[in-house]
């Protein structure tokens, strides 16, 4: 294979105080081969790279210039409390790209090995949690949620440590910004708010370069703040809309450029379960699915208290309203889709509401009655009336929704609803098998996720075929409740 490659990087986080960062040599892998390659992201981006320059930069043995491997210093709170002692443990921070659309990327390569801030771990990956992330990055993306993506994906034999033996794994995630709520959180307890005005005026120049105009300062930093804050409401949003649990939301794991970050024990709802927990080391229930919005505002709080020295206290208000009223506006926006309403109201937040009470007090699963709304008032309404439970409440819940949507033409709710309701869902035990093939050396069952994952609303003819139709239906009593942990 040939060595060569177009793109044009560069490595501007090196340009910030040496404190930010640690310089590091990754642990190349092993006998490593390359599992999957995401050509779908590399087009997108614009770039071309050899399978052997994507290899090499994937297994850690050599990287193209431009790039120079750093692991970042930051801080942040887990679950709750303050944990001074963070940064990137099992990652580094390779450079940029930028795209057509001159949009700057990072490129990011997880499980390279130990680095400073590794404290007691190895620093590596596990081929289970690098597929999980391969997947889910495009499984969101395609969902129209922000979030990070993979470009790559390795594995070899060399054993790694977890609470049995596994294999090791690296890929490269591509993301606007690395940087998280925990760097400024990590600023602001040192107190030194020249290197956090340093770090404010890189995000904008990366991430938010409409505000580079602003000249006064404390403006510049308060409309940067609002940004964030805006756009993670929008994520969060997003998260609600298609059931997606994310696990771990500490303000380590929260990106400023409000994408979907640093994923663990995730997952996609099956059974409507609105306090439902997916990580199983979340004993009190802090990220459960009900819980997400009001997490998403306690973190954009606690990065509003670290602007504090940057801002006066009506931009962090601003940006907090901002927030609350971004997440009401996208939610209702979002679901309201779902449910094939063409202009959302006012009401429709509390017809959502006892909904979705309705289907967790009836167990049903959050993504198939969506599917089914296709039936409803159809020659097939019998499909729909037969998946829910046949009791009063289910019988007045039609007939509000059979008023509301008589107020719209029959063919735009069918259209509304194809267009947002995903028919294909990445569902844990989905992910289980996809895994323990890849283990099994069959990369098959990834390669066809991975392009069945992109027409979520609209699945190719191989998943309807009768061998893989099944995965269009809800998940059997024994395919639910895969228990994941932060180690997922």
């Amino acid at each position: 294979m040939a060595k060569s490659y177009t793109a044009k990087f560069q490595q501007n986080y090196i340009e910030l105080p040496d404190s930010f960062y640690a310089k590091i040599n990754p642990e190349a892998m092993q006998n490593a081969s390359l599992i999957h390659y995401n050509k779908t992201l590399c087009d997108e981006l614009g770039i071309e790279l050899s399978e052997q320059v994507l290899f090499d930069m994937t297994t850690g043995q050599s990287f193209p210039e431009g790039l120079e491997p750093l692991a970042q210093k930051y801080t942040g709170h887990q679950f709750g409390y303050y944990n001074p002692d963070l940064g990137d443990g099992r990652g580094v921070l390779l450079g940029q790209i930028t795209d057509n659309q001159k949009q700057n990327w990072d490129i990011h390569l997880k499980g390279s090995g130990r680095t400073p801030f590794s404290r007691r771990g190895d620093g590596r990956a596990v081929l289970r949690s690098a597929v999980r992330e391969y997947l889910i990055g495009e499984a969101l993306h395609a969902l129209g949620v922000p979030t990070t993506r993979c470009l790559s994906i390795c594995n070899s034999p060399e054993p790694v440590q977890r609470e049995q033996i596994e294999t090791r794994a690296t890929y490269i995630r591509i993301a606007k910004t690395h940087i998280r709520f925990g760097h400024f959180e990590w600023l602001a307890q040192k107190g030194n708010i020249e290197e956090q005005q340093q770090l404010a005026d890189h995000v904008i120049e990366s991430v938010y370069p409409e505000l580079k105009s602003i000249t006064d300062s404390k403006e510049r930093y308060g409309k940067l703040l609002k940004s964030i804050t805006r756009n993670t409401a929008s994520m969060i949003a997003g998260w609600q809309s298609v059931g997606f649990c994310h696990g771990v939301m500490n303000t380590d794991n929260m990106s400023v450029a409000g994408e979907t970050f640093d994923f663990g024990p995730y997952a996609f709802l099956d059974d409507c379960q609105i306090h439902y927990i997916c990580n199983h080391s979340d004993t009190e229930g802090r990220y459960a699915y009900s819980q997400q919005p009001n997490i998403g505002l306690w973190n954009c709080q606690v990065l509003g208290q670290a602007f504090s020295h940057l801002v006066d206290s009506d931009a962090i208000e601003a940006a907090i309203d901002t927030y609350i009223e971004t997440f009401n506006q996208q939610y209702l926006q979002k679901m309201s889709a779902k449910f094939g309403l063409i202009q959302p109201e006012p009401e429709d937040k509390h017809f959502i509401a006892d909904t979705l009470i309705l289907m967790d007090q009836s167990k049903l699963d959050f993504h198939y009655f969506f599917t089914l709304l296709t039936h409803f008032d159809t020659e097939q309404h019998a499909l729909f009336e037969s998946y829910i439970l046949d009791s009063k409440d289910w019988q007045v819940w039609q007939e509000r929704y059979r008023k509301r949507i008589s107020e719209q033409s029959e063919v735009e709710r069918q259209a509304c609803l194809k267009q947002n309701v995903p028919l294909v869902t990445l569902r844990n035990y989905i992910a289980q098998e996809i895994i323990e093939a890849s283990l099994a050396g069959n990369v098959k069952p990834l390669e066809n996720w991975m392009d069945w994952l992109t027409t979520p609303t609209k699945p190719n003819e191989t998943l309807l075929s009768s061998t893989h139709k099944h995965y269009l239906k809800p998940p059997t009593a024994c395919q639910k409740g895969l228990a994941l942990s932060c180690s997922s």
